[in-house]
C-alpha cells in the first residue's frame, strides 16, 4: 500500500469516527424541528454565509432544484428557523436568513460535537493529551496552508462546521 494511501485511510476513519460521535445528539436536534436532511443542510448553508443568501444560492450550493429548495425554505419558515424578505435592490428575490430559533438549532449542534470531543479529550492521560495537541496542530497548520479558509469559523456553528460553504451575496445584516 502506498504510504499516501494509509494516511489517507487513517484520516478518514478517525475523521468517520469523529463525527459519528456526534451524529446521534445532531439527529434529535434535527429530530425535535422535524428537519429533513436538506433542510439541515440548508440551516449550515446559511450560517456559514456572510449575509442572507438568495434561493437560487442556496440551491446551487446543494446541487438540486429551485422548486425543491423552495419548498425546504417554506418549511423551514414555517417553523421559525429562518425568516424571508424582498432584497433590497431586486423585490423578486427573496433572502434567506436565521432566525434567533434556527441560530439556536445551529448552536445546540455545535454545542453536542464540541462536548463529544471534550469527553473523548477528557479520558485522554496527560501524554495522551500531549500527543493530540501536537498531532492536532500540525494537522491545523497543514490544513492552513492546503485548504486556506476550511479552518474559519464561520457563523454560529464553529466546531459544527459543514462541508457545505455558500457564495457571499449583499451586504445586508445575518438576522432580523
Amino acid at each position: 500500500m502506498d504510504p499516501a494511501d494509509a494516511v489517507t485511510e487513517r484520516l478518514a476513519l478517525l475523521v468517520h469516527a469523529l463525527s459519528k460521535g456526534t451524529k446521534h445528539e445532531v439527529m434529535e436536534i434535527a429530530a425535535e424541528f422535524d428537519l429533513t436532511l436538506t433542510q439541515l443542510r440548508i440551516l449550515f448553508i446559511i450560517d456559514h454565509a456572510q449575509a442572507p443568501l438568495a434561493v437560487n444560492q442556496i440551491a446551487d450550493t446543494l446541487g438540486i432544484s429551485m422548486p425543491a429548495t423552495g419548498r425546504a425554505i417554506d418549511a423551514l419558515h414555517r417553523t421559525g428557523l429562518v425568516s424571508r424578505r424582498e432584497d433590497s435592490i431586486d423585490r423578486r428575490i427573496k433572502r434567506i436568513a436565521l432566525t434567533d430559533v434556527g441560530l439556536g438549532a445551529i448552536t445546540r449542534i455545535a454545542a453536542a460535537r464540541i462536548a463529544s470531543v471534550q469527553a473523548l479529550v477528557g479520558a485522554l492521560t496527560d501524554d495522551e493529551r500531549a500527543a493530540v495537541d501536537a498531532a492536532t496542530t500540525t494537522l491545523s497548520d497543514i490544513v492552513a496552508r492546503h485548504l486556506p479558509g476550511h479552518l474559519q469559523h464561520g457563523g454560529a456553528s464553529g466546531a459544527a462546521a459543514a462541508t457545505e460553504t455558500a457564495p457571499t451575496p449583499g451586504t445586508e445584516s445575518d438576522h432580523e
